[in-house]
């Protein structure tokens, strides 16, 4: 199957069961369901990656930007503008892509220099196919940063939504509800660091966005479900070593929204007895990719003992499976 028709026949299949937990038809099953969803994603051959010109100006944008917010003197930034550092969230040169554009982002959100259109144009921009899942199916590539760093900057968004902007509509909100959740079930690249590109840490800008979308009070109870039964399913199969932290920032996570109410609290202690018992069968294959998913089992339980504000039960239930630890 072509990348696109598995990428839309996902999309389908999501809508579908994020519609069905809304309704209250489907919980019990609601694991099983996204279980054999993200077992169907089938990886592709390589295709030619277009990476972002830095030579296009960037460098020379993001010095004047920065020098003219240090002394005050910066008063707005155009449409174009704000496009063109877009397009450069996908260098795999951290002074552009990290210390640079993201950095700068922040900034101007900070200083209220970007308008409320600026600010769903970049919504839009970031949860577009063509950003979010480019090149996602193909061996680790370099477009990784692209789509982790769409991520990130969505998360920035959605908290500056939350923090006064309100320039978030339902249906923007429902888009990045449906991309992220299409993106949990795609994204497979476990690395953080990497060498001298810096950080990609798709896992570390998913929990970000994760936790703010938890904190939004208009979205249901059902799609916060939905969301956190997605990232414990892509989680148990991830083949990848998550070992930059991953585990801490998804287990804050996993604190804050099971501290809000006793549903998402039950539903991820019964996935985590659950998890135990699968993990019975991928000992048994003594592959790499078994050992991975069976020590990323191990560091974020790890990393939810440490944390200590997980309800009772569920801390009890991490105690009792400490010695099973790999």
């Amino acid at each position: 199957m072509e990348a696109n028709n598995q990428i839309e026949a996902y999309r389908l299949q999501l809508k579908e069961i994020r519609a069905q937990v809304n309704a209250g038809e489907l919980y019990q099953s609601l694991s099983t369901q996204l279980e054999q969803i993200i077992a169907q994603v089938t990886p592709e051959e390589p295709t030619e990656l277009t990476l972002p010109d830095d030579d296009d100006g960037i460098k020379a944008m993001l010095i004047q930007f920065n020098e003219q917010l240090h002394q005050e003197q910066l008063a707005s930034v155009s449409d174009q503008e704000v496009l063109q550092l877009l397009r450069h969230i996908g260098s795999p040169d951290p002074h552009v892509r990290d210390k640079g554009v993201y950095f700068l982002f922040n900034d101007l959100i900070q200083q209220h220099l970007l308008s409320e259109q600026q600010m769903v144009m970049m919504v839009r921009y970031l949860t577009s196919d063509t950003v979010l899942f480019a090149h996602i199916l193909e061996p680790e590539n370099d477009a990784v940063y692209q789509r982790a760093f769409a991520v990130l900057i969505l998360s920035v968004l959605m908290y500056a939504d939350r923090a006064g902007y309100h320039f978030m509509t339902q249906p923007l909100v429902n888009q990045v509800v449906d991309q992220l959740a299409l993106y949990l079930v795609l994204e497979t690249d476990t690395r953080g660091f990497i060498d001298m590109n810096g950080w990609a840490h798709a896992y570390t800008h998913i929990g970000n966005l994760l936790d703010e979308l938890s904190e939004r009070a208009q979205l249901t109870r059902a799609d916060k479900l939905f969301l956190m039964a997605l990232l414990i399913e892509r989680y148990k199969r991830l083949d990848g070593a998550l070992i930059f932290g991953e585990p801490q920032r998804l287990a804050g996570y996993l604190a804050r929204i099971t501290n809000k109410n006793k549903l998402y609290a039950e539903y991820l202690l019964k996935q985590l007895k659950r998890w135990r018992q699968q993990l019975v069968v991928v000992q048994t294959q003594e592959s790499q990719a078994g050992w991975n998913q069976i020590y990323n089992r191990g560091r974020l339980i790890e990393a939810m003992i440490i944390r200590h504000d997980f309800s009772q039960s569920i801390m009890q239930y991490l105690n009792s499976v400490i010695d099973f630890l790999a």
